[in-house]
């Protein structure tokens, strides 16, 4: 009767093993799914009347005809956050106009707080992802959604938008120090060298075509 009690009890305790294993793992792939994902399809925030179309360095941009970028002199102005998850607005909007601004500088631009070209736009979206379940797939990830405008006089120059979705290596075992700042700041270099390659490897469309 003893060893009738003890098989059964086993029995019942092997059988909520593997409920709560199921469920669990359950819960786990679920909270995967959850991480995966990809910067969403936001519409561009760009001036009223500017047309997009698709880049070969972003997503999307405009370029008015007469637009000469290596003679302008720019003002960046910071780039609002408007939604962002695992980092704080601030932060993130400081190291993006670092990036920016290096990316400018590198390519022979001028950079003056009184030039006569304005740079501005809107971070529309930036979030880490995957840092709760690091230690299962062993990397983070970053989106970034940027749109950005550079006017003079009221008058757009060119205007663009841009998706990014980035991972980093993977590196299983303990995080990286710093390594969601590292990501970020790769995604925000991601998006201001292609800008710069869009305004400055430019080919007009020949005519007749």
């Amino acid at each position: 009767m003893v060893w009738q009690r003890t098989t059964v009890y086993g029995n019942q305790m092997t059988m909520w093993m593997r409920k709560f294993t199921s469920g669990l793992l359950l819960v786990v792939a679920l909270c995967l799914v959850g991480q995966a994902g990809c910067a969403p399809r936001l519409a561009p925030a760009t001036p009223e009347g500017v047309v997009l179309a698709p880049g070969r360095y972003l997503t999307a941009y405009y370029r008015a005809p007469d637009f000469t970028p290596a003679r302008a002199v720019y003002v960046l102005t910071p780039f609002k956050v408007e939604t962002a998850q695992g980092v704080a607005a601030d932060t993130f909007q400081t190291l993006f106009m670092e990036e920016l601004t290096q990316a400018y500088r590198a390519n022979g631009l001028k950079i003056s707080e009184t030039g006569d070209t304005v740079v501005g736009g809107v971070v529309q979206w930036a979030a880490i992802r995957g840092t709760a379940f690091r230690f299962i797939r062993g990397r983070i990830d970053a989106d970034l959604v940027v749109s950005g405008a550079i006017s003079r006089g009221g008058d757009t120059l060119f205007a663009c938008q841009d998706r990014i979705t980035m991972s980093s290596p993977v590196n299983p075992g303990p995080p990286a120090p710093k390594e969601d700042e590292l990501l970020l700041r790769q995604a925000a270099r991601t998006f201001a060298n292609p800008l710069l390659n869009e305004m400055l490897l430019y080919w007009p469309p020949a005519e007749g075509r």
